[in-house]
């Protein structure tokens, strides 16, 4: 069992968890980029931090923002291709985060399509909780 309240989505490159968890993910895994799923955050979660912050202003319900959970997949992926270790969180590391793991599961080709990689991330992180409107973005990317 993990003493972290963090998980590696991808085994020492990429990272997931809630706001809390960001001075842990850095200071322990020794991140390059946090990309922050939250919309009402002024800043990393993580104050003083010497990493690239990357805000992808997402609410926790609206299905129009597909886009932007896209972009914010894209960033880990680029992130993870480029050699980067990476993190990613929203708030409490279930929702906005399960979106975001299940994409990047998905583009890296590590899952069979959208309920294989929402299985996988589950089973990762037992936190992740995707929400209808959050599904519904899913659905507009991977169905």
């Amino acid at each position: 069992m993990s003493k972290n309240n963090y998980q590696a989505l991808i085994e020492d490159r990429i990272f997931m968890g809630g706001a809390a968890d960001v001075e842990d993910m850095i200071k322990n895994e020794e991140v390059d980029v946090v990309i922050d799923l939250r919309a009402e955050a002024t800043g990393c979660a993580y104050e003083g931090a010497e990493v690239e912050w990357i805000q992808i202003p997402l609410g926790d319900n609206k299905a129009d923002d597909h886009l932007l959970f896209k972009k914010a997949i894209d960033e880990v992926v680029g992130a993870y291709k480029s050699g980067k270790k990476v993190a990613f969180h929203c708030a409490g590391g279930g929702g906005r985060t399960g979106v975001v793991a299940v994409g990047t599961l998905i583009e890296l080709a590590q899952a069979a399509g959208m309920e294989d990689a929402e299985a996988k991330a589950i089973d990762i992180r037992a936190k992740i909780n995707i929400k209808p409107p959050q599904r519904a973005a899913l659905d507009k990317l991977y169905k």
